[in-house]
């Protein structure tokens, strides 16, 4: 039997979504394990089995990419065979793993992706999708199951923090560079709560408080454009990513 392991970055999200998100994980039907990852506020949070609970001394400010690297060298030390994520303020579907696993067992890849249904900050479905996932140009990171051989991935969470909010997309570039099979499940199991305009204006749905206010892709993009950020990303990644 695969050994999962869920890691969840927590920083100051309500105490309902990471209830939430934490208990979408235990119910999850095939069992696995939950690391969570306190990025400088760690909560009291009830661990019963299947439950690790990690707290960093202070907050990394990079949208949890430095808690994602932590807990997957702790998975990757404690043997687990697999790893998803799944961010505080989102939720599986309760066949979610199932369903992940099942696609990596018929075809043997390292990497295995689903997609999202988009909610609201209350929780409630937007009827949208992106184009980008629809065509399996671009992978959340909450719709990752990386098996052991990708193990070696987790470094490219350690990019530039003015790139943190696109590291998703870094990731996914990495796992296509380095050849790994990576196959596709096609369902909805992941519940994504939104902060993104565009899903918003997309829907024809008035922007809540609390959405993004900046345009953090393009603030990205102009750094990896400077001489810094040519640099940096080369030699922290060893290759150049397409921030487009």
């Amino acid at each position: 039997m695969e050994n999962i392991a869920v890691i969840t970055p927590y920083y100051k999200e309500p105490d309902e979504q990471l209830l939430q998100c934490h208990n979408s994980v235990l119910a999850q039907s095939y069992p696995c394990t939950h690391i969570l990852v306190a990025d400088g506020f760690p909560k009291h949070i009830a661990t019963p089995n299947r439950t690790l609970h990690v707290p960093l001394p202070m907050s990394n400010a990079d949208y949890g990419n430095m808690p994602r690297f932590i807990g997957g060298v702790l998975a990757e030390s404690y043997g687990f065979d697999a790893v998803a994520y799944l961010d505080a303020d989102n939720w599986f579907e309760p066949d979610h793993l199932e369903k992940m696993l099942v696609a990596q067992r018929e075809t043997g890849a390292a990497l295995v992706s689903c997609k999202r249904t988009f909610r609201d900050l209350e929780g409630q479905v937007l009827p949208v999708t992106e184009i980008e996932e629809d065509s399996f140009s671009h992978v959340d990171t909450n719709c990752w199951l990386i098996a052991r051989p990708a193990f070696g991935l987790f470094k490219y969470w350690r990019a530039p923090k003015q790139v943190s909010i696109v590291v998703d997309r870094i990731f996914f570039q990495a796992a296509q560079r380095e050849r790994y099979k990576i196959t596709e499940t096609h369902h909805r199991t992941v519940n994504y709560r939104t902060k993104y305009p565009d899903h918003y204006i997309k829907a024809g749905v008035a922007l809540p408080p609390g959405v993004y206010q900046t345009d953090g892709l393009s603030e990205a993009q102009k750094y990896a454009l400077s001489l810094e950020g040519v640099k940096r990303l080369t030699d922290m990644l060893g290759f150049y990513p397409s921030l487009a």
